[in-house]
């Protein structure tokens, strides 16, 4: 005998919100625990889609198992979202549907567009939505397709079930009543040429204004006065969907690296904590009441930091590639999992990060079946029959209210533009995009607008096929921030905007030193010291790091200051002396300027002058023209012992004589008695560097 199923239905009120890709589950009620059945993970834990083994599967965030699977043909990369008794498998061309409890397949339908959307659980939901298109689909009862009017940001949910988003284009914030079929209305207005996004503080709806990082919660049908968070927001920065006990966590995608920003909104003025990121590819992030979680997708890492900015826990994601998905659990549990959903890690309230065994089977629900039907002609849309009961009439579910043959969708503004880049020049920005997505109608023009930091601001339009614009007239070493929208025959899109950047000045090689001096004092011998004296020259855009000084034959220096000293240079040798400035250009790259030279005059050489001096008979005897030598010694070294050393061109021997010099380098002698008519003579003195001094020949 065949018994027939029936859903249980849990039994208590509740709230859950949770947003792929940076949601937020708030349970607000809690109740009396229903019986155990499938019905049971209803708004607990998480469901998955794991494409690689076609099979959907649920978490149980307190043990870190899975407590059931089943198998279902689904889109690669679709997510799961849930109601009270009901999941939705979500791909990017298919959305079916499935009841918890039975875990049996109820019917596929075609969504509005190819799209991913974001999706929301939450009391009145689920919801998917099509923030490109322009339209959100309510998966549960009543279903409905909702048109928000045009493109909008990422929408933020309330505890009463109200769905709030932005109109980017317009900076209109809408409202989405919990049951309703079309906009409740967009009562509040936010300035439409300023980046922002929306967030709930204390459960209730704030604009993050990213021109002017303030934040506006929603008083009625305005904006209030906000808050500035005293830091400096750049124009792509996210804020979680809601706060953390007045704690909002924000990621700034910074153009030096990426920080995480934890603002206090409940002190006035705002406290903020800062967390240095470094450079990366984030997504998050994800707030609960105790921690923030975020994902580095270029490092493949799961980060968890308390609500002061402190590192928690780290644990490494497998699949690099794709786009993970974030979600809040109503046990306050943060679920991330890949794009394929091949692996799901668990943040524990504590921070502490759990990886789940997907591979290990999963224990089926008591009176539930794992059998499945399909989208043919023996499983219609709606039937949720099991096996043998063939020969009843099939259960009728509410369900998806979509065609499987949608109408065609209205044309709508532009997305935005992709790959938005500026590169600095001087004085001006060369501003590159992407071509935004026409969303069915042409585009027509590209406005590019700018922001700068001593408070400039212009825009201009441009054509339709152009991916680049030029903007001059900036300032140099002012940073900028420049933003590029779309517009079509529907209206302008959303912007993407660049991270700041400085126009400055070509940058070259810097110019020579000015007033170059080597001074010394002519007078000291044989050695002196040489002082080199000179001024900053023109560094033409660089930052000076050091100077460079050469010098022949002897060490090269780096100074930072204008002045060196070389002790101890000897007299008699000339040296060139050179000075070259090294600068470092705003990227880091370091040029060697034009040289300055001063020289050191290498002093004049000794001079020996001989001539026939006073006759003598001493060692001639009466020998004829037996007479001295008459020696002159100038330019030598002061007070410095030297050998003099005669020479005849006969056959001539003699010791040589060692005197010291005058202290002016002098000396006068008459020595070595010399007799020999017609010979010639001469004297040599060798200096301590081994260069020899000859005096004058004298014909005897």
């Amino acid at each position: 005998m065949t018994r027939k199923r029936s859903a249980v239905r849990v039994s208590r009120p509740f709230v859950l919100l949770g947003v792929v890709c940076g949601a937020v589950v708030v349970a607000v009620v809690a109740g009396v625990a229903p019986p155990l059945s499938a019905a049971r993970f209803a708004n607990t834990g998480h469901w998955m889609y794991n494409s690689v083994l076609g099979t959907v599967f649920h978490v149980d965030g307190a043990t870190a198992n899975l407590d059931t699977r089943f198998p279902m043909d689904a889109e690669v990369g679709s997510q799961v979202l849930q109601s009270d008794t009901s999941g939705w498998v979500v791909g990017q061309h298919r959305i079916t549907g499935f009841d918890k409890a039975s875990l049996a397949q109820r019917h596929s339908a075609t969504p509005p567009s190819d799209e991913i959307p974001v999706g929301i659980e939450v009391v009145g939901g689920p919801y998917a939505v099509y923030a490109n298109t322009g339209r959100i689909i309510r998966l549960g009862d009543p279903a409905a397709s909702i048109s928000t009017g045009g493109a909008i940001g990422r929408p933020v949910v309330t505890q009463d079930g109200t769905v709030w988003f932005h109109r980017t284009g317009k900076g209109e914030i809408c409202a989405l009543a919990k049951d309703a079929v079309d906009v409740s209305g967009c009562p509040v207005t936010a300035p439409a040429d300023h980046a922002g996004a929306l967030t709930v503080v204390g459960d209730r709806p704030a604009f993050l204004d990213l021109f002017t990082s303030r934040l506006h919660t929603v008083e009625g049908d305005a904006l209030g006065e906000g808050v500035d968070l005293g830091v400096l927001l750049s124009p792509d920065s996210r804020p979680a969907t809601r706060d953390a006990d007045g704690k909002l966590a924000i990621l700034d995608p910074g153009p030096a690296q990426t920080s995480l920003v934890l603002v206090d909104t409940r002190t006035t003025p705002a406290k903020s904590v800062t967390v240095a990121l470094g450079t990366g590819d984030y997504d998050g992030p994800v707030s609960t009441g105790e921690v923030v979680a975020l994902v580095d997708r270029q490092k493949g890492t799961v980060l968890t930091y308390d609500a002061d900015g402190k590192r928690k826990d780290e644990k490494p994601l497998k699949d690099k590639t794709g786009q993970p998905r974030l979600s809040v659990g109503e046990d306050k549990r943060v679920y991330v999992e890949d794009t394929n959903g091949t692996q799901v890690l668990v943040v524990d309230e504590d921070g502490s990060v759990t990886n789940v065994d997907v591979t290990r089977k999963a224990a089926t629900p008591t009176g539930a079946t794992t059998t499945t039907t399909t989208s043919d002609q023996s499983a219609q849309p709606g039937d949720t029959r099991q096996p043998g009961d063939e020969g009843r009439q099939p259960e009728r579910t509410t369900g998806l209210p979509l065609p499987q043959t949608p109408p065609p969708v209205p044309p709508s503004r532009p997305g935005a533009p992709a790959g938005v880049d500026a590169r600095p020049g001087d004085g001006s920005a060369t501003v590159t995009w992407g071509a935004a997505p026409d969303n069915r109608a042409p585009i027509t023009s590209y406005v590019v607008s700018w922001q700068g930091s001593n408070g400039q601001t212009g825009s201009v339009a441009v054509g339709g096929g152009a991916s680049a614009y030029q903007v001059n007239g900036l300032t140099n070493g002012v940073s900028y921030t420049f933003t590029v929208a779309a517009t079509n025959q529907m209206g302008t899109g959303p912007g993407a905007s660049t991270g700041p950047v400085t126009p400055s000045a070509p940058v070259s090689p810097a110019a020579a030193p000015v007033g170059l001096r080597a001074d010394y004092d002519v007078d000291d011998r044989p050695t002196r010291d040489v002082t080199l004296t000179w001024q900053q020259p023109a560094l033409n855009g660089g930052t000076l790091v050091h100077y460079v000084v050469t010098a022949t034959g002897l060490d090269t220096r780096q100074v930072t200051g204008t002045q060196v000293v070389y002790p101890q240079v000897r007299a008699s040798q000339a040296i060139t002396f050179t000075v070259s400035a090294v600068t470092r250009t705003p990227d880091g790259q370091l040029l060697t300027g034009a040289p300055a030279s001063a020289t050191h005059e290498a002093a004049p050489l000794p001079q020996l002058t001989l001539s026939k001096g006073a006759p003598t008979e001493d060692t001639c005897g009466e020998e004829p023209d037996c007479a001295w030598m008459h020696i002159v010694m100038t330019g030598f070294d002061p007070n410095t012992r030297y050998h003099v050393q005669p020479y005849s061109n006969s056959p001539y021997s003699n010791p040589g004589h060692t005197t010291t010099t005058e202290p002016d380098g002098s000396k006068v002698l008459d020595k070595f008695a010399y007799t020999g008519p017609g010979e010639t003579v001469w004297v040599e003195v060798v200096l301590p560097d081994g260069t020899p001094i000859r005096s004058n020949q004298v014909v005897w």
